[in-house]
């Protein structure tokens, strides 16, 4: 999105490096969570960011804003410290309308992934006390609500971002280009081979899609055909769950979607 950049502050958005807020945010979370105030946060934040007096909607995204990630999961709870983040974050951010947008994944992979990332001192305290099949986001999502009940959150499955990729970038930009953002198939790169996202990205330009449900039909037939397994591969055994466990897991996360539609403040993503 930051390609985009001189665009977007043209129409008031300001979408700043994570590493001019990142650490400010959380250690001022931190000391909100501690019974500190923190009485000029807001001018520190705005002042850390740059922004102008054209500034009319601000982008924060960074990995660790809820959590670090050897803290992510814990027995059968994703983000166990999410409630006391999210609660200091709406108290330093409350003279804003805040909108959170956030993807959720598949246990079954999203812990092997995870687990793959870390030290393996940290990944043996994690597997302690692991309850995979108990882990919902559900429950994440539903504490969220209940402690910042006045931001909407917005939510999509990992597994469906190639196919809503263009619809995230206006959304969580709250901008609409005439034409697709400049690097905005970048994100393929992260699941095709060496010039498959450039082929992608030509090819709808050469025969835009006449309908969204086109559009994934192509998405779909390029993936299928320019995949490249080893920037997709997860090691699944470092869980030690067999496969009955994995489609349990998997089923179980489907149920759990169809809790959060219908969940109020929550809109969920699909293709």
């Amino acid at each position: 999105m930051r390609a985009n950049k001189r665009q977007l502050e043209a129409a008031g958005i300001r979408v700043p490096r994570a590493r001019s807020y990142l650490n400010l945010m959380r250690g001022a979370a931190g000391q909100i969570v501690t019974g500190e105030d923190i009485p000029d946060f807001n001018e520190k934040l705005l002042s850390s960011v740059e922004v102008t007096e054209s500034t009319q909607r601000l982008v924060l995204s960074a990995p660790g804003l809820l959590s670090k990630q050897d803290q992510a999961v814990e027995g059968n709870m994703f983000y166990p410290g999410a409630r006391a983040r999210i609660s200091a974050f709406r108290t330093l951010l409350e003279q804003h309308e805040v909108e959170i947008f956030m993807a959720i994944r598949n246990p079954a992979s999203f812990l092997p992934a995870l687990l793959q990332d870390m030290k393996e001192d940290e990944r043996t305290k994690l597997l302690q006390d692991l309850k995979g099949a108990e882990l919902r986001w559900s429950h994440l999502i539903a504490e969220m609500r209940e402690t910042w009940p006045e931001a909407p959150i917005t939510l999509w499955c990992d597994e469906d971002t190639p196919f809503i990729w263009h619809r995230l970038l206006r959304l969580i930009s709250g901008y609409e280009p005439e034409t697709e953002f400049e690097n905005s198939f970048d994100w393929f790169e992260t699941a095709m081979i060496d010039g498959g996202a450039q082929k992608l990205a030509a090819y709808l330009e050469a025969m835009p899609p006449v309908d969204e449900a086109h559009r994934q039909q192509v998405i779909s037939a390029f993936l299928e055909k320019f995949c490249d397994p080893d920037k997709l591969d997860i090691d699944f055994s470092l869980t030690g769950w067999d496969e009955t466990q994995i489609d349990v897991i998997s089923q179980l996360y489907e149920d759990d979607m169809d809790l959060i539609r219908t969940m109020d403040g929550v809109r969920l993503l699909q293709p």
